[in-house]
């Protein structure tokens, strides 16, 4: 696991179509079916449809994303993930 910035991350989704994140401290790409973001506690993929961002604020680590949530996967890490070990 990647070490905190000092900033609390957290993840709330309702109904698979609203989400709110804390602890954001970058959007690295954006289209209507992928968010990249980087928060306290290392990358994260949101994967969907018709996703738009309603919210952001990195001032205070915070984002808004909406519409068909499928995916959510956090990537990068310590160990590298599944595909560091795969190809070692």
């Amino acid at each position: 696991m990647e070490k905190s910035s000092g900033r609390e991350h957290s993840v709330s989704l309702m109904n698979r179509a609203n989400m709110s994140l804390s602890g954001v401290t970058d959007v690295t790409e954006f289209s209507d079916c992928r968010v990249l973001l980087k928060t306290s506690m290392g990358g994260l993929c949101v994967k969907g449809k018709k996703l738009s961002i309603s919210q952001l604020n990195t001032d205070a680590g915070t984002l808004d994303v909406n519409g068909e949530i499928q995916t959510i996967q956090y990537t990068g890490g310590s160990d590298g993930g599944f595909f560091a070990g795969l190809f070692k």
